[in-house]
């Protein structure tokens, strides 16, 4: 197997019990190894002397347990880096697009995927890791559109939205488009009452987004 979810709390063996089984077997321990628990927060210390790539809370979110797997069987490419995604081209495949576009993702696989999908569409793009970098960014520079995670560390896509709308000038009225693995659970009323616009369901696939880019930016394009 290349990747083992195991539980913490279980009879005769738990979850750092299994870890250091399956890290001191040769024909094992190259799996990777991610431990669930519901008993708060786990020793970083511990859980790494034990074997484990990553430690997740219950009740489990679907975005974090995609964006863990995502990762976790990257690191299983031979030579690979730990994020390893398609690799990005020099050139855009499609004609090259107006407009750039923010990526605000903190799972790098994720957030690498998603910078490929757009220059493979035309477009330009940058990335940053949550929603604190997002604003430090709009500043910065111009962009079309913004491509928003919702849950991330430091500071959320809801709350970056949020403060996006409330910012002076053009910033406040930039489409902002919600990449959510959570769709169905509620995630897409709680993405529109944040000011985004839209959202693509992780993982996102490349039509669907490109419909959903061109819809947005033709709308920019007819407010300017």
């Amino acid at each position: 197997y290349g990747l083992v979810l195991s539980d913490m709390q279980m009879p005769d063996m738990d979850g750092l019990g299994l870890a250091r089984a399956v890290k001191a077997d040769p024909a094992l321990a190259r799996a990777s190894l991610v431990l669930m628990t519901s008993l708060g927060t786990m020793d970083r210390a511990e859980a790494r002397a034990a074997g484990l790539d990553e430690c997740l809370t219950k009740p489990v979110r679907q975005s974090v347990l995609y964006g863990t797997i995502m990762d976790a069987f990257a690191r299983l490419s031979p030579g690979a880096p730990a994020a390893a995604a398609p690799p990005v081209e020099k050139k855009p495949a499609a004609p090259r697009k107006p407009g750039r576009i923010l990526v605000v993702e903190d799972v790098v696989v994720n957030r690498t995927l998603a910078i490929y999908q757009l220059r493979k569409l035309g477009y330009e793009a940058d990335a940053v890791a949550n929603g604190l970098e997002a604003l430090q960014n709009l500043k910065l520079r111009p962009y079309a559109l913004v491509l928003m995670d919702c849950h991330m560390p430091e500071m959320d896509g809801f709350e970056a939205s949020s403060r996006i709308r409330a910012m002076a000038g053009a910033i406040r009225d930039i489409p902002i488009v919600a990449m959510t693995a959570d769709a169905m659970s509620g995630d897409r009323e709680k993405c529109l009452s944040a000011g985004m616009n839209d959202y693509v369901s992780k993982p996102v696939d490349i039509s669907e987004l490109e419909k959903v880019l061109e819809r947005w930016l033709a709308k920019r394009e007819e407010k300017t």
